[in-house]
């Protein structure tokens, strides 16, 4: 009966079981509900009465989220207005038009790249119901290109509902690859060391895969994604890897994909490894997308997420990162300029760029943070002045504002905060990024020294560990860690962190700390070549 109500007076002559489940899943969006649980919501009228009875469960809880960030919006709509080109190079000048000029000259090249080793064309016809997806919702902020063909809830990380590809292929295609050399390459993805390789390296699995984009992969991208995506034929294949997970390279960083859209499909079944499986930093680090083999998770590629850590076994996927040739993304371009420019220290081109992205997109997260680290990446080294420390907060804290999800964004505030002499800001910061994202290495590492420098030896060791059980490679923990097991009187304990320290990182301050530990144990020899290495690198003599 109270369905039925919900229903009655929900509804109006021209609303839909479709836009009647959008304004429940925003709505319980907005308490903190996962709105359609862990498996995300079907695109059938079916799933309306589930929804409903959610809603009905939990619509007492207060309202925690705003459309938009932590600042909100009024009225019925939250996207922002389409950005008037024309009407920013008058405003903005030569360089801004410059700028876009050549986002639109890369994005040509680009798709030009992309026909000469993958499928561009019409597509085939997608038997009925061959699309089907599970949806989750991407957080509160939308894309951040073309964000105004976007409505809340924003529910645009599509999960098939049934394998794109069957199990038999998906064991076929990493079995080819790896006759094509795929398993015995190596490569660096932010912080991590990932197996796989390019797949237009891969003859034969390339064709197996242009095959797929034809006669699957475009024309389900196009139906699933009809806000922007007008057919298949616009759809371009940017950047195509198979990727391999195993308990010696075992997972990604957090980060955004470099297209509008991308895709991640599942090549080995669950069985095959543990731990693993990809996360969205909004949905909570334990949120693990269940796919099983064959399936497929497609996304906008602004979203933030990253891979689980394998333990055990092999994880096999194929990432996709994907353009649309009639639209040009000028805010990730935009960024793109950006970064390039900070990469050679051409620092206020950089803020410019991110300044002008800003413009395009008032809500774009990831274009304040970046306007940020372009403020604080001083060229001479030194520290910021007080108007630089003020800007860069300033800017992290309104990005916070829009996404408080994001780790990397209150790290980066924990380092602006550490370098103000705002210990506890900072301590503060750097706890808010672990408690979305656990184990990140960096994070550990900064706040063990700022806990450690106020007195608690315990937590900074135990920081340390963390720190080291993320990144075995990680010199200064290895070395912090000696240190501060020495310091508490272990020194047996301080051996092997020690070694480490100058295995991982064999600068004159690690071997300096050897030659200590060494000759506090009465071995003389070995203190005086630990010492020996320390001079050679500029080390002070020892006294």
């Amino acid at each position: 009966m109270l369905l039925a109500l919900l229903v009655s007076a929900a509804a109006t002559a021209d609303t839909s079981d479709h836009e009647l489940a959008q304004r429940l899943k925003l709505s319980l969006w907005q308490r903190g509900v996962l709105e359609c649980g862990a498996d995300g919501c079907g695109a059938s009228s079916a799933e309306f009465p589930r929804l409903a009875a959610t809603w009905l469960s939990q619509q007492h809880l207060p309202i925690v989220r705003l459309r938009g960030g932590a600042d909100g919006c009024g009225g019925t709509s939250c996207e922002p207005p389409s950005a008037n080109l024309d009407a920013l190079r008058a405003e903005l000048g030569e360089e801004f038009a410059a700028a876009l000029d050549q986002n639109e000259a890369d994005h040509a090249d680009d798709c030009a790249a992309s026909c000469e080793s993958f499928y561009c064309g019409p597509g085939a016809q997608l038997p009925a119901g061959a699309a089907e997806a599970r949806s989750h919702s991407m957080g509160s902020v939308p894309p951040e290109d073309f964000a105004d063909a976007f409505k809340f809830p924003l529910d645009l990380i599509r999960v098939t509902a049934s394998p794109l590809i069957p199990p038999d292929e998906a064991e076929a295609a990493v079995a080819v690859a790896n006759e094509e050399g795929m398993s015995s390459n190596e490569y660096a993805s932010g912080k991590y060391k990932l197996g796989g390789d390019w797949v237009k390296k891969m003859p034969r699995t390339r064709a197996w895969f242009n095959s797929r984009l034809e006669s699957l992969i475009f024309p389900t991208i196009a139906a699933l994604f009809p806000e922007i995506v007008s057919s298949a034929s616009v759809l371009r294949a940017h950047s195509v890897a198979i990727l391999k997970y195993n308990s010696s390279h075992p997972r990604t960083d957090v980060h955004v994909d470099d297209g509008i859209l991308a895709m991640t499909l599942a090549l080995s079944p669950r069985a095959n490894y543990t731990g693993g499986g990809t996360f969205f930093e909004h949905l909570g680090e334990g949120s693990v997308l269940p796919m099983e083999q064959g399936h497929c998770t497609f996304r906008p590629g602004s979203v933030r997420h990253g891979g689980h850590p394998v333990t055990a076994g092999e994880r096999y996927i194929l990432g996709a990162f994907l353009l649309i040739e009639d639209r040009v993304e000028h805010v990730r371009r935009l960024q793109n300029q950006g970064r390039a420019a900070r990469g050679r220290g051409d620092l206020a081109r950089a803020r410019r760029l991110f300044k002008w992205a800003l413009k395009l997109n008032p809500r774009c997260a990831t274009c304040l943070k970046n306007w940020a680290e372009a403020i604080t990446a001083q060229a001479s080294g030194g520290p910021l002045s007080p108007a630089l420390a003020d800007a860069a907060e300033e800017k992290l804290r309104r990005s916070l504002a829009l996404l408080p999800e994001d780790s990397d964004a209150w790290y980066s505030l924990g380092r602006v905060l550490s370098e103000r002499g705002n210990r506890e800001g900072a301590v503060e910061a750097y706890r808010r990024s672990l408690a979305i994202t656990s184990d990140d290495a960096d994070a550990c590492f900064n706040l063990a020294v700022l806990v450690g420098d106020g007195g608690d030896a315990s937590e900074e060791i135990a920081l340390l560990r963390r720190a080291l059980s993320a990144k075995p490679d990680h010199g200064q923990a290895w070395g912090n860690l000696g240190v501060a097991l020495a310091s508490a009187g272990d020194l047996d304990a301080a051996e092997e962190p020690f070694h480490n320290a100058v295995r991982f990182d064999p600068s004159a301050k690690n071997w300096i700390n050897l030659a200590r530990l060494h000759q506090a144990k009465g071995r003389a020899p070995q203190a005086k070549a630990a010492m020996a290495e320390a001079q050679a690198l500029g080390g002070a003599r020892q006294s």
